[in-house]
Order: C-alpha cells, then structure tokens, then sequence
C-alpha cells in the first residue's frame, strides 16, 4: 500500500501496519511501534528464558510507553504528550532504579517476588500449572512477554490517534472543495483539562512514591534494631504515637497519602492514563467535527 488510505479513511488494521505515507516514505509511527513492540516481546522472552530472570518487561516499562509517544511527534499536541510521557517515565524509572530494579549486566537485578510464588505453587489452585517447566514458559511467552507489551503499547495509543488527526488535518481533503486544511487541529480546550489532570496524578504518584519508599527504608531499620536488641526501636517508641507503631507492625504504610487511599500510587496511574486519553478526544474535536470524527 503506497497512498494515505489509512489516515483518510480506511483504518483496517492492515492499512494501518502495511502504508507507507507518500510525503514521507516508511515513516508511519503504526508501524515503527508495531515491529518494535514485537521485536522487544522476543527480546524479552530470549533474556528471561535464558537469565531464569522473569521481570525483563519490568525494566522496560517506565521507558516504551515514551518511545512510542516520540514516535508520534509531529505537532504541538504530540509534543506535549510525548513530553509529559517523558515526565513519569522518569519519576518510575527513578523509583524502579532505587528499589535495586536495576544492575549490572542489565538482565540481572531484582526479580519480582511473586514470579518465585508462582514457581513454587505457593498460590495453590489452577496456579498449581504453573509448576510446569514447559507450561511456565509458555506463560512467559503469551503472557510476561507479549501481553505486556501488548499493553505498553496501548497505554501509548492516544498519541498515535493524535498522529492520526494530525495527518489528517494536514494532507486529507477537508469540505466541499476537497481541498486539504494544511495544518494540524490546534491545542483547545480539552488539551488543557488532560494536561492539569494528568500533572495532578503525576504529584499524586510522586508524593506516594517516597512516602512509601521512606517507609519501607524506616520498617527495616525498626525491624533490624528489634532484631538485634538496639536502640532504634526504643527510640522509635519513645517518639511515635500508637498509629505509627501500628504501620511498622503491619507492614504497611497507612498515613499521609495512604490514609486516604490504599494504593495512591495506583491511583495516580489509572487517572495519569485517563487524563492521556483525553489528548485524543482533544485530537478529535473541531468545532464543525461529525460524530464519528470522535476517537
């Protein structure tokens, strides 16, 4: 397929994966994202089949959700996406980095613990299958590997509907006269509203993220110095009320943020995503838009 087909009407999937766009040969974002999602998913899956090291995806995934959205830049509109990508891609891979998820090689580094869980059987239930030498690496493949890779890529999906409208702002025929608009839809209101959302999920998530990660940090000292008789302990008790105490006994942070929320990180990620999908409603809307101009 050698025309814009799929910008201007035709969004098969196979139009999509198979243009090429005749202002700019080989350059379609669809299929840039769509090889390099594969060619990663086997990466992956090679690495973590050969390391025993299953959380591969894991170190990649503060990071693609960006590269695809730099993929997509060809406006004001994609260049903010890309950048406010760029934004948590940096407050995770930092949290990551910090919590030992990276090492030296780069396959080595933390695994995450409930892969052991489910190697062990330790779920019990139809996890049990999973004990399956055979049957644990074909999860690796469906799963770990391709399904998440999968979904790294559609959390990035607005900036390719953005790319889309884009394109279609520029080089498809528009009106009556079948002449084209020549320039992308503008930033308007809609823009505005994802933007102040998704910055607002995005200090939520950063101020979760070093509550718990101080937390984590003071538990272990508490629990070391109970261990070993110390003074920490004791000084804790001497200084903390009762609901503190409370949190290093359960485990688990219950103040500032989780005082309200259980998981405020998670939270803050599901709006951070929300408010992302709303570039491609803003993408979508002119004012003499039809209906199904709407994404």
């Amino acid at each position: 397929m050698d025309d814009s087909s799929f910008i201007c009407g035709d969004h098969s999937f196979l139009s999509i994966i198979q243009a090429n766009l005749p202002w700019e040969p080989n350059s379609s974002p669809y299929r840039m994202a769509f090889l390099t999602c594969h060619a990663v998913a086997l990466l992956t899956f090679i690495v973590s089949s050969v390391t025993g090291n299953l959380s591969q995806v894991d170190k990649l995934w503060s990071l693609l959700p960006a590269i695809y959205a730099w993929m997509c830049v060809v406006d004001s509109r994609t260049t903010l996406m890309a950048g406010l990508t760029t934004l948590w891609s940096i407050r995770l891979t930092y949290n990551f980095y910090r919590r030992g998820g990276y090492a030296w090689p780069p396959w080595q580094g933390d695994e995450d613990y409930r892969w052991e869980c489910i190697r062990r059987g330790n779920l019990g239930g139809w996890w049990t299958l999973l004990t399956n030498k055979r049957i644990m690496v074909l999860f690796n493949f469906v799963f770990i590997s391709l399904f998440q890779n999968y979904l790294l890529l559609y959390i990035a999906s607005p900036s390719f509907v953005a790319w889309s409208m884009a394109m279609r702002g520029v080089h498809c025929p528009s009106g009556e006269g079948g002449e084209t608009l020549g320039v992308p839809p503008p930033l308007n209101i809609y823009d505005a509203i994802a933007c102040f959302l998704f910055m607002a999920a995005f200090i939520v998530e950063t101020m979760a993220d070093s509550q718990q990660y101080n937390f984590q940090n003071k538990k272990r000292e508490w629990k070391s110095s109970l261990e070993s008789g110390g003074g920490f302990a004791n000084a804790i008790k001497s200084i903390s009320n009762n609901t503190f105490l409370k949190e290093y006994r359960d485990g688990f942070c219950q103040s500032g943020l989780f005082a309200i929320v259980r998981k405020p990180a998670y939270a803050g990620e599901q709006a951070i995503w929300i408010s992302y999908y709303l570039f491609s409603v803003a993408a979508s809307y002119s004012g003499d838009s039809r209906p199904e101009h709407y994404w």
